[in-house]
Formats: structure tokens, C-alpha cells, sequence
């Protein structure tokens, strides 16, 4: 019998930053909710308090809107997997990983966010022969996790408070093919479906000292519940295999961070995750994510036109919470960013560079490297006008004589 292996990845709009060759395992792509400026500074901001920020991982940082702000992103770029073979296959595509939206009234801040949490897809496709019958064997997992984020936040001197209703919905979709070459034979093929929902919370808080800000916030364990459905070819189509059943659990996490200020014009943000995978019944070990990020903003006024670039660099170290060949996986990214400010204040554009590296052939037999460009905008207050500075005045008629 030969095997020929090769690599097909499926699903590339939307959902291509969730595409991975780790898949069969888990789901390894985490978005945790930074914004386009946060990911060309390392995935960091979570203490940011020294512009408006809408990484709202962090509930508190709602408090930092000032004025109605909407804020959504476009991600595009290359994903390359390979496995130790020496396989290789190189997919493309874009997703729209974030939206938010924040209404301050007074010291109450109010704000909504839905982006993508976890994700894993892959499809696998083996061809096989045996004795004269050729036929493809073609495996696919299709798993995501949704993530809306109801925020309500308290700004105030003393301590920013912000509490969040985390509302999480996904599925994971298994699905199994023997494709044949000869048309007397019928394809055999099944899926199995699992869809899952629940709601939990997370609370987060920040303080501004000066030219340093503190950040922190807790996620609480939720177990979603769902259905699960088995699909085949033949009548009935499908059978119900559970209802209201546990299917994931979202496992309790905390996160600091810290931004310092200094010489008027740079940032350097240091964030820290844990996820307490360890508790749930999925996974054996803890998880955790460690990120830097600095950043150059100059101040507006005249200037040489270089110097009035802003310019952002950083990089995260992560360990994923499941093994590949018997091996912990690791991922490592570097990131570079800038913005295109806009005529209105607080309007912008970001841009952001992502490098990405997931695995290590020699360890996991697998591996994933990807190119991302990211396109944020933000600041675009839909709910109030520009202020009309002209009063009206007569014009005086010309004298004709």
C-alpha cells in the first residue's frame, strides 16, 4: 500500500488565523482580545492607560473612552504548516477577528465586544491504494469559540473598575470521508457535531501612578453546554447523540500588566497570562503567555516628518495546553506597528506586522509559521456631529451707483 501526504487547509475567509496543523489536538490559535495597537506592540496593553484602549480582555480599560468609540480590524496574510516529512503547503486568506463599540455617560462607561476566542481547523486528505482500488481518505476538524463581551466600567482617581458578562458560543465539527476513484463503489462518509454556549465573567481593574500604570483581571471557569449530533449518508441523516451535555470548558484565567511612561514619547508594556488548564478535565497541565512591547508616539506639533511617525515593536512567548508527539508546543511571535492618524481627533488608522511561529519540527513533528497584516480603525463617533463654529452673518448688498 502507498501513502501519499499532503496538507489541504479549508475555511481560509474568516477563519484563517485559527487554521493550524496542531488542530487534531486541540484548538490552538487563542485571540485574547487585543486591539491593532496592541498587536504591533507585542500583543501587550493590557495596563495601557496612556491612550484609549479597546483591549477589552480587561473590562477596567473601557474607563479610558472619553467619547463614543467604535473600533474593528481586518487581518490578512500567509500561513505556511509542515510536518517532518519535509510536506509543506502555503495557505492565504483574511478574517475581521474583532468589533467594539464604547459609550461613556460621565464616569460610567458602557461597552459590547465580539471576537474570536479559540480556534482550530485543518483538513487532511491521505490518497491510498490497494490491489486496483484507488480511494482518498480525507479528515477535517472545524472547531471555533466565539467570544461577546457586555461591559460596564467605573472610572474614578482612586481605582477603574470594570466587570464584563462573557458570553461564549462555538462548535467543533469532526468530519470523515472515504472518497473512491471508481464509480461503483459509494463513498463512505460521517460527522460528528458538537455546539456549545454558556455564559461566565471576568472583572479587571487598573490604577495611573504618574508615568506607571497597574493593571489585573480574573476570568472565571465556565463549562459550556450543548448538543451533540451524528450525521451519515443513509436514512435518518442524523441522530441525536446527547443534549445539555458538557462539551468545553473555558478554564479560569488571571493576567497582569504594567506600562511605563518615560522621556514623554515612549511606552514599554509588559503583560502576563496563566490559564489554570490543570483544573478542567481536557488538559493535564497549565498554560500561560508572556508578552513585551515598546512604543514610540511622538508628540504632535512641527517636526522633521520622520519624527513624527509612530513606531511599535514587541514579541510574546506561549505555551499551548496539550502535547504533539509527546511534546509541550510552544509559540513565539515578533510584531512591528505604526498608525496614520486622521484629520478628526481621536480618529486613526493602525497597522500591524505579525511573525508568527507555532511548534518545532524536531520536538512535535509539526509546524506553523504565519505572516499577518493587521488594518484596525477606531475612534469613529457615530453618535455626535462636528461642532458648528460659523455664526450666521449678513452680507452686505454691493453699492451700484
Amino acid at each position: 500500500m502507498k501513502n501519499i501526504f499532503f496538507l489541504i487547509l479549508m475555511f481560509s475567509v474568516g477563519t484563517l488565523l485559527g487554521n493550524s496543523a496542531f488542530s487534531f489536538s486541540g484548538m490552538p490559535h487563542q485571540y485574547l482580545g487585543n486591539d491593532v495597537y496592541g498587536i504591533g506592540m507585542g500583543e501587550t496593553g493590557l495596563a495601557d492607560m496612556y491612550r484609549i484602549n479597546t483591549d477589552y480582555y480587561n473590562p477596567s480599560l473601557a474607563s479610558t473612552a472619553n467619547k463614543v468609540i467604535f473600533s474593528t480590524a481586518v487581518s490578512l496574510g500567509y500561513i505556511w504548516y509542515g510536518d517532518k516529512n519535509g510536506n509543506n503547503f502555503r495557505d492565504n486568506g483574511l478574517t475581521f477577528p474583532y468589533f467594539t463599540i464604547a459609550i461613556p455617560v460621565a464616569a460610567h462607561k458602557f461597552a459590547f465586544s465580539f471576537n474570536s476566542f479559540l480556534s482550530g481547523n485543518l483538513e487532511n486528505q491521505i490518497g491510498r491504494s490497494w490491489e486496483n482500488l484507488n480511494y482518498t481518505e480525507i479528515n477535517r476538524i472545524d472547531a471555533d469559540v466565539y467570544k461577546a463581551n457586555f461591559i460596564y466600567a467605573f472610572k474614578n482617581r482612586f481605582l477603574n473598575f470594570g466587570l464584563a458578562v462573557n458570553y461564549y458560543l462555538g462548535h467543533r465539527t469532526r468530519f470523515w470521508e472515504l472518497d473512491f476513484d471508481e464509480e461503483d463503489y459509494s463513498d463512505a462518509k460521517y460527522e460528528i457535531e458538537k455546539n456549545f454556549k454558556n455564559p461566565g465573567f471576568s472583572v479587571g481593574i487598573n490604577k495611573k501612578i504618574g508615568n506607571l500604570s497597574l493593571a489585573a483581571v480574573y476570568i472565571s471557569p465556565t463549562k459550556l453546554d450543548g448538543s451533540t449530533y451524528f450525521k451519515y449518508v443513509h436514512s435518518p441523516y442524523q441522530d441525536t447523540l446527547s443534549n445539555k451535555m458538557e462539551n468545553l470548558e473555558i478554564a479560569e484565567q488571571i493576567a497582569g500588566g504594567l506600562t511605563v511612561k518615560f522621556l514623554e514619547k515612549f511606552k514599554a508594556s509588559c503583560d502576563f497570562y496563566y490559564e489554570f488548564q490543570n483544573k478542567t478535565d481536557s488538559f493535564d497541565f497549565d498554560a500561560y503567555k508572556i508578552a513585551f512591547g515598546f512604543a514610540y508616539d511622538p508628540l504632535s506639533g512641527y517636526n522633521k516628518w520622520y519624527k513624527k511617525i509612530p513606531f511599535r515593536f514587541g514579541g510574546y512567548n506561549r505555551l499551548l495546553p496539550f502535547e504533539e508527539n509527546g511534546q509541550k508546543i510552544f509559540e513565539k511571535s515578533f510584531t512591528i506597528g505604526s498608525s496614520i492618524p486622521l484629520k478628526s481627533e481621536y480618529k486613526k488608522i493602525d497597522l500591524a506586522l505579525k511573525f508568527m511561529w507555532r511548534g518545532d519540527l524536531d520536538k512535535n513533528s509539526l509546524r506553523d509559521k504565519s505572516v499577518m497584516l493587521n488594518i484596525g480603525i477606531s475612534g469613529f463617533d457615530i453618535f455626535s456631529k462636528r461642532t458648528k463654529r460659523i455664526a450666521p452673518r449678513e452680507i452686505p448688498k454691493a453699492d451700484i451707483r
